[in-house]
């Protein structure tokens, strides 16, 4: 009997939260966890335990001796709260969360708000929960991205797994090349320079080899012209081969 009112209490919440923003909807909880669902891009899956990735038309695929299975899924994110601040985000595809006492499950939400409102969330929130903000958000049926993700990227204040993972997404979504080769002025941090030359590397086109040859040539850390000269080894583009053999060749 009491798991049936418990139930009923829940639901009773969460109906009185759909009529308002989805920041006010998950702010009114001060403890426990705000599950929510929302539609995910086209080709996201997941294997229902853990694994989250964008993907073609292959349904299953092996690596060593493990077997994955892409089950085409919504996002599903809980938020924990402590003291009606947030302190942990969880992102799956695949599956479903069970819902505990002090759960507050909000059903399914717009995958543009939940976009918007995870990604401002991740501007405060630090560690995994800011890697999964930021991918929750990318893996949402939610359109072009790229303005929320580029403001995670610039902000100093934000933690660096958040910024390195709004810089992947940027660097996956439609963002302009040109842009992102010209995004790599602003950036600052050791790390995320670092990790730009590889989000650079996964763009097959002329202007981002150019980029990359530009980094290897001329950043003024060894490591980091080192780390593009491996990357531009790894793009296998007729640009980058000849860049490296005149290395070799001096």
């Amino acid at each position: 009997m009491r798991s049936v009112t418990w139930l009923a209490a829940s639901a009773v919440a969460a109906s009185q939260l759909a009529g308002q923003s989805l920041a006010s909807r998950v702010d009114a909880v001060r403890d426990g966890r705000v599950l929510m669902t929302f539609a995910s891009r086209p080709g996201v899956c997941g294997d229902d335990r853990g694994s989250m990735w964008i993907q073609g038309s292959r349904k299953t695929w092996s690596t060593g001796d493990r077997e994955f299975v892409c089950i085409r899924s919504p996002v599903r994110v809980a938020i924990g709260r402590a003291d009606k601040q947030s302190v942990s985000i969880r992102t799956r595809v695949g599956g479903r969360w069970s819902v505990g006492q002090g759960d507050v499950d909000l059903g399914e939400v717009s995958a543009s708000d939940a976009a918007e409102y995870l990604l401002g969330l991740a501007h405060t929130i630090g560690g995994n929960s800011a890697d999964d903000a930021v991918s929750a958000a990318a893996f949402a049926d939610a359109g072009d991205q790229s303005p929320g993700l580029l403001r995670l990227v610039r902000d100093d204040d934000a933690s660096m797994e958040g910024r390195k993972q709004a810089l992947f997404w940027l660097g996956q979504s439609d963002y302009p090349t040109a842009d992102l080769v010209r995004l790599r002025e602003s950036l600052k941090p050791l790390t995320l320079r670092q990790h730009y030359t590889f989000v650079l590397s996964q763009r097959h086109e002329d202007a981002a080899v150019d980029g990359l040859i530009d980094v290897a040539r001329h950043d003024s850390d060894p490591e980091i012209r080192k780390q593009a000269m491996f990357w531009l080894g790894q793009m296998r583009e007729p640009k980058a081969i000849k860049f490296l053999q005149d290395i070799l060749t001096r």
